[in-house]
């Protein structure tokens, strides 16, 4: 795990893993060291050689640093695992996407014929004030904004005119412009997170913002309840995990309006989601299920 991530997940999980008689290791990314000799051959945490005799499986929270170090350690780590019949949650999805933005899932959305809110990326300020978005209002306003590798909501931003996205231009350098998406914005200012382990959806809970806040986000406050889930987004979101390679996931669905049978967009998939309010809303032990699957690789 990195050491700015929540800490929730791994602590509910080392308490559900001694409950049912599993060892834990918990390690940080820069406890892991490497050996290579004409092949990939050995790797370390903690000094201590991970073998198959002393290791089932292993579990990842985030690979986050700017120099993208530990992504390289994450995935050299899956290559030496997999040849010593270790399982590795998201094993094959850290292989076939080292870094999974937004803009690299919505490509992956779009071939597979998977919605996805009404999106538009551009590379330079000329695009975006000229583009059929601001000059029509192609996609309607308000419009939002978000960064492709942002997360609790924290990049999302909403403009109400093309007067507000310009004077947000201002500031922008353009080599990051590429990195933003846009998108019509939805009013019903709710979404869902479906969490899916092992192929099969686990449950899911409703996120609502509050106030004046348009973000449903439960790290900004945003209200979290047990949902029942349809079984049209139920398969949606098992598509999903089974497109993009997961073993474990949280899938966030949010509706075009508030009407019953609303159209059911997929806004992204989260490879290492936190599930701390949604243990607490919907009552689910989301570690103790990941335990179980675990321990069905030993």
């Amino acid at each position: 795990m990195s050491q700015q991530q929540s800490n929730y997940e791994v602590s509910r999980l080392e308490v559900e893993a001694g409950k049912k008689g599993v060892e834990i290791n918990r390690a940080l990314y820069k406890d892991l060291e490497f050996k290579l000799e004409n092949g990939l051959t050995g790797a370390y945490v903690k000094g201590e050689k991970i073998e198959e005799e002393n290791y089932g499986a292993v579990w990842f929270r985030v690979a986050g640093t700017k120099t993208g170090k530990y992504i390289e350690a994450r995935n050299l780590l899956i290559r030496i695992l997999r040849n010593k019949n270790i399982f590795v949650t998201n094993g094959q999805s850290y292989l076939d996407w080292s870094r999974m933005g937004k803009i690299s899932q919505y490509g992956v959305f779009a071939e597979n014929e998977i919605p996805v809110v009404p999106t538009r990326i551009f590379y330079t300020k000329e695009q975006i004030l000229n583009s059929m978005m601001m000059r029509e209002a192609e996609l309607g306003w308000p419009v939002i904004t978000k960064f492709e590798r942002g997360y609790q909501g924290k990049s999302v931003k909403k403009f109400k005119s093309e007067e507000e996205v310009r004077e947000w231009l201002k500031d922008k350098d353009e080599k990051w412009l590429g990195t933003y998406l846009w998108q019509r914005y939805l009013p019903s200012r709710w979404d869902l997170r479906v969490i899916v382990l092992g192929g099969k959806v686990v449950g899911a809970m409703k996120r609502s913002a509050l106030g004046s806040e348009f973000r449903s986000n439960f790290s900004l406050g945003g209200k979290v309840e047990k949902w029942d889930l349809s079984e049209d987004d139920a398969r949606l979101a098992e598509k999903v995990a089974r497109v993009c390679k997961l073993d474990y996931c949280g899938v966030d669905i949010m509706k075009d309006s508030v009407e019953k049978n609303a159209k059911s967009y997929i806004l992204e998939v989260n490879r290492q989601c936190q599930f701390k309010g949604f243990e607490e809303s919907t009552g689910i032990n989301v570690a103790g299920l990941v335990v179980d699957i675990l321990k069905e690789k030993l």
